[in-house]
Formats: structure tokens, sequence, C-alpha cells
């Protein structure tokens, strides 16, 4: 039905231009143009109505469509209005709304919640890195992906809070793969973190492994549609921009691959949701230095 809507869409502003909309002052009779305009209107009510991941996919064509320029902007705003508000009005069954009753939250049946959780997870690794008892410094010394991989994958199984597990079946003997899944307890849903050691790769290896890894290798299912790319930085870098060649830090590293996730999105028709997540694990130091003759000082933070 969403598709059906968007081919009469187009074929509407087509033919019933907006430059060519009739301009009426005080009162009128409607005549055949009018009627041509609030049908074309019409069926722009019925597209924003349509739910459901190919309602959501219809309107960002519908944003993308040069025929739609004029209001790409609210048909954007729209879409990501209604697509939270079904992820809010999403039905529990009776095991997720037991889990919601004891741990205030629910597992995921949808690939848009799925999304949510593992957002917050990462959220949470944040956290984590930020108290007494934090493992930042033992994991700012892990230079192998496969050890990282173990030490995120448990921390992340700590904080499941029954709402998921840590997939351990597509880990291979050898540990060759450096994915970690959550998959949902109460469905097959799942997302999937990809996780690289920012110090010891490029920035063109980075941005490829957005679509070419993570995209491509892992989230072809219809319940694997949440993805991110989680990379960590041990200290301070610099990486070689894949386009310009200019040396670029993590603030401008962390713009290219965000850029690069919406632009994928986008290519997929917004039927994958991908995140970026960093976890810094350089060392925040607070040194002393003194100044003038009174051997005043200030703490500085790198």
């Amino acid at each position: 039905m969403p598709k059906l809507l968007l081919r009469l869409l187009r074929l509407a502003y087509y033919h019933v231009r907006i430059e060519h909309d009739a301009k009426h002052e005080g009162s009128y009779t409607p005549d055949t143009r009018d009627d041509a305009e609030r049908a074309r209107n019409e069926i722009v009510s019925a597209l924003f109505d349509t739910k459901g991941e190919e309602g959501w996919t219809a309107k960002l064509e519908m944003a993308d469509d040069p025929l739609c320029a004029h209001f790409k902007d609210r048909v954007r705003a729209v879409a990501e209005e209604h697509w939270a508000q079904e992820v809010d009005s999403v039905a529990f069954d009776e095991a997720q709304a037991i889990a919601l009753d004891k741990t205030g939250e629910a597992p995921a049946s949808t690939n848009e919640a799925m999304f949510a959780i593992m957002n917050d997870r990462l959220a949470d690794l944040d956290d984590l890195l930020l108290r007494d008892s934090s493992p930042k410094e033992a994991w700012a010394g892990i230079a192998d992906e496969r050890v990282m991989r173990r030490e995120i994958a448990r921390e992340l199984s700590h904080a499941a809070n029954g709402l998921y597990k840590v997939d351990q079946e597509a880990v291979t003997a050898d540990e060759k793969e450096t994915d970690i899944r959550l998959r949902s307890v109460v469905s097959d849903h799942e997302a999937v973190i990809e996780l690289k050691l920012a110090d010891g790769r490029s920035a063109r290896d980075l941005r490829g492994t957005i679509y070419h890894q993570l995209v491509k290798k892992y989230m072809a299912a219809e319940n694997s549609r949440s993805g991110c790319l989680l990379i960590t930085l041990a200290k301070d870098h610099s990486w070689k921009h894949p386009d310009s060649g200019q040396r670029i830090g993590i603030t401008e590293l962390e713009s290219l691959l965000c850029d690069e996730a919406k632009r994928v999105e986008n290519a997929m028709g917004g039927s994958v949701a991908i995140a970026l997540h960093i976890l810094d694990l350089r060392p925040r130091l607070l040194k002393e230095k003194a100044r003038g003759p009174a051997g005043a000082s200030h703490q500085a933070r790198y």
C-alpha cells in the first residue's frame, strides 16, 4: 500500500504541479483544478498515515524526491513523529509485560525497540568508564580486537537485565568475527555491534566497515536491521581523510563516520538503523603546574 501511494503521489505532483496551483481570494466556486489539488493533498495525507517499515521507507523516499522538495523538511518531521508514536504504542505480550513490571524495561519485539536497547546499553558503557572502578585503563592496554570483544560482550551481558542475550553462536572457535550480537529473549530480533580498535585502523577502513561489513554481512536478515559501529580509542591519534587527504582528529572522524552511516541508511531506503559509538579510553589526567613566585597552581585536563 505505501509503495502504491508513493507512485500515485509522484503522478499527482507531476501532473498537478505546485507552481500551477490556483490562488483564490474571497469566495469562489471550486473547479476541476481545485478538485485535482484536493485529490493530490489527500494522497499526501494518506501516505503520511501509513505505518510500519514500508510506510517509513515510503516517506523517506517522498522526502528525497525532487517533486516534494518544497516541503521535504515537513515530510521528514512527520515521518519521525509518526515513527516515534508507533514505537511508543507497541503492545506488549504477557512476557514483556511481566518483564516491564519487574525491571522497568521490556524485551524487544521490533527492530526499532532493539535499536533503542542497544543504544541505551552503549551509553551505559560510557557511564561505566567514568566510575572509580572503571576498566578504562585495562581496556586501553588491549591491542587485540578479539580480546576487546570479549570484555565488552561481558559487560553487555551483565547489563542485559533480562532483555537480551549476548549471542555467542556466530563466534568461531578462533574468534575471527569481531561482532557482538544482542538477541531479544522474546523474539528473533537482534542488534549487531561491529567492533574496531580505531588506533590501528585508517579512516577509509572504518568508513568502509559501515556498509561492507556491518550492513552487508550482518544486517541482511529482516530481524537484524539494527546495528552499530563501535570503535575504541586508547590514545591521541590522527587519521588521513579518505577524500581530502588532510589529517583529521577524533571529532572529524566521528563526523565522517556519522555522515556515512546516514548515507547508507538513506541508500537502504530507511530499512536499517545504524549508530556510531566511540568508547574513549584515553587517560584524562589532572596535571598541576606551578605558576607565579608564590607557587600558585592550576589544574589542566588533557
